[in-house]
Formats: C-alpha cells, sequence, structure tokens
C-alpha cells in the first residue's frame, strides 16, 4: 500500500509546482490543477514539474521500498531475452484493433479522412511520434503496472490488484481538469487490459507497454488526418477513440484475446 501513498505525492507536488509558477506571473492560486488559460511558462514547467515528479516515484520505490536499484528491480519485468517479443505481439494487436475501429468508422461515415494540420506540423508530429508513444507507454507502465501493481500483489490477490490498480490508473486521467469526464469509462477499460496482460505474461511490462505505445501510435497518428462525426458516446472523439461504446467493447475483445491466448483462467 506504500506505493498508493507516494502516488498521492504526485498531484501533491504537481499543485505546489502549478501554484509557485503562477504566483510568479502575479496570477492567483487555484485549487483544481487546470493551467489550460495559463501563460505558457506556467504550462510548460508544470509538465516538467509532472514528469518530473513521476521519474523520481520510479526511481525511488525500487530504493525506498523493494531495497534494489531501479536497474535491478524493473530489469526483471523487462527482461532482454525471448519475452521481448512481447512489446511486438502488442503494439500489434493495439495497431489492428484500432485500424479495423477507424475502418467500420469510415465505412459508415462515424470518420471522415480530413486533413487538418499544416504539413510542417504533421510532418513533425510524425517524425517524433515513435519515440514520445514508446516513452509515454513506459512512463505509465512502470509506475502503474511496475510499482502500483507490484505493492498491491503483496497485498491483494491478482483479480482485486487489477480493480484497484485500474480504478487509480484511470482516476490518475481526471486529476487535471479535463473538458470530458464521459470519457473515463475507456480508461477503465484500458486499465483492465493493461493490468491483465501484465498479469498473464508473469509479471512483464513488455506487453503492456506494447499495447500502450501502439494505441498511442495509432491514435496520435490518426489524429491530424481524421474527424470524428460521431455520436461521440459511439465513436468517442479526437484522442479518446476508446472511450465510445465501439472502443469499449473493443478492448473488453482484446483483453479476452490477450487472458486466453497468454493462458489465464
Amino acid at each position: 500500500m506504500i506505493a498508493i501513498g507516494l502516488l498521492l505525492l504526485v498531484p501533491f507536488v504537481m499543485w505546489c509546482g502549478q501554484s509557485l509558477l503562477l504566483k510568479l506571473h502575479g496570477l492567483p492560486i487555484r485549487y483544481r490543477l487546470d493551467s489550460g488559460d495559463a501563460p505558457r511558462a506556467v504550462r510548460t514547467w508544470g509538465r516538467v514539474i509532472t514528469q518530473g515528479s513521476i521519474l523520481a516515484l520510479i526511481m525511488a520505490y525500487p530504493l525506498l521500498v523493494q531495497g534494489q536499484s531501479p536497474i535491478e528491480f524493473y530489469g526483471a519485468m523487462l527482461p532482454i531475452d525471448g519475452s521481448l517479443k512481447l512489446f511486438a505481439h502488442g503494439a500489434a494487436a493495439a495497431t489492428t484493433c484500432l485500424c479495423v475501429l477507424f475502418a467500420i468508422w469510415i465505412a459508415t461515415d462515424r470518420m471522415r479522412v480530413d486533413v487538418h494540420q499544416s504539413r510542417r506540423r504533421w510532418m513533425r508530429r510524425l517524425l517524433l511520434l515513435p519515440a514520445t508513444a514508446v516513452f509515454g507507454a513506459l512512463a505509465e507502465e512502470l509506475l502503474f503496472r511496475g510499482v502500483l501493481f507490484s505493492d498491491l500483489l503483496k497485498t491483494f490477490s491478482p483479480s482485486v490488484t487489477v480493480v484497484i490498480g485500474t480504478l487509480i490508473f484511470a482516476s490518475a486521467h481526471y486529476v487535471r481538469a479535463v473538458k470530458r469526464w464521459w470519457t473515463i469509462g475507456g480508461h477503465l477499460a484500458l486499465g483492465v487490459l493493461l493490468g491483465v496482460s501484465f498479469l498473464v505474461t508473469d509479471r512483464s511490462l513488455w506487453l503492456p507497454v506494447g499495447l500502450h505505445a501502439g494505441g498511442i501510435m495509432m491514435i496520435m497518428g490518426a489524429r491530424p488526418f481524421v474527424r470524428y462525426r460521431g455520436p461521440a458516446w459511439l465513436t468517442g472523439a479526437s484522442i479518446f477513440p476508446y472511450a465510445g461504446v465501439f472502443g469499449i467493447v473493443g478492448l473488453g475483445v482484446l483483453t479476452a484475446f490477450v487472458a486466453r491466448y497468454y493462458g489465464a483462467s
């Protein structure tokens, strides 16, 4: 349960950093984590503080709680052996699932192909996307599966760990003020998929990282070229296509496939 306490420190550090940045710019303190209309410097440094606090937690947990170096602790979950292929499996599965969903939506006029960003902007996005997707997926999986799940499994059964871990994973995406709350169903379904994939592969992070990175690649890669026509409850919207009914069902099917293929009961 130590991991939950450490995780709660992250939004506190984020809020303290946001408050200090707002005061430095002569702005009033906000009681929500919300820098949407703040000066660019506040938003930029806010992201730096967020990423820095997450990285600090990831590095500190093995040292303070496990008595191991981060390389030793996470290395056991990211072995450089035959299990590395699980990353490719996950990326391929997520990409295939989203390709099917996108094809259905385009065929039924729920999504329209429409290049709505400048060539320079979308080319820059695509060039940076592989590294961004892998880094983002790895950071979240180290945090939520590597730290949180590993800690919860000391106290709870795997099934209870998936429930608690999924609730925390989904809630973490709404710590900052967001425009949409209805997308939480998609985050819950995604959390179950990633949690199950971690457990059924003997606590290897390769499969969840691959699934996560493949999803980010597809969603963010398609974003400059398509527009969602909705309704949102059916198809999701923008960067949340998995939050609609079709997306949640797709994640459920993918979870069942992962559980069966890798031998879960």
